[in-house]
């Protein structure tokens, strides 16, 4: 099994932190991430790769790191009508917390990212996931076939 370096940095974790512990829709969600990904001058798109699908860029590992998530108690995901929340528990909160003191100190590029994960919340914590969707990098990777990578 290929250990992906990016999954081990936990970018979807830190996303909903820096989102003060609220996404309100999947859609936002994988928006945000692909944002940072496209923002970051450090990730490799292999290590966190994207679908284009009917709304644009999609996170592939979305559903099953969420879903070890909840299985760690770390999140909670919600229905409000047609659309998916995600809050970040108390436990979720101490360990991305734990995580942004180690790799500080550890990974060379974690501020760097860490920095960019909060550029993308500024940029879009107000912001619903449809306007997100509107943004030109997002209007750009709708470009592409659908369910090519990205």
């Amino acid at each position: 099994m290929k250990e992906n370096p990016e999954e081990a940095r936990h970018p979807r974790l830190l996303m909903l932190s820096e989102f003060d512990g609220k996404i309100e829709g999947e859609l936002k969600y994988h928006k945000s991430i692909y944002q940072y990904r496209e923002e970051s001058k450090s990730i490799d798109a292999d290590d966190l790769e994207f679908v284009r699908e009917e709304h644009g860029p999609t996170d592939r590992g979305f559903s099953s790191v969420i879903q070890s998530y909840e299985d760690l108690e770390l999140i909670e995901g919600e229905q409000s009508g047609n659309r998916n929340d995600f809050f970040l528990k108390e436990k979720g909160r101490r360990v991305a917390n734990g995580l942004k003191r180690g790799l500080s100190k550890l990974d060379n590029g974690f501020n760097e990212r860490i920095e960019t994960i909060s550029e993308v919340e500024k940029q879009n914590k107000e912001r619903s996931g449809s306007q997100i969707v509107e943004d030109e990098d997002v209007q750009s990777a709708k470009d592409n076939t659908y369910q090519s990578k990205l």
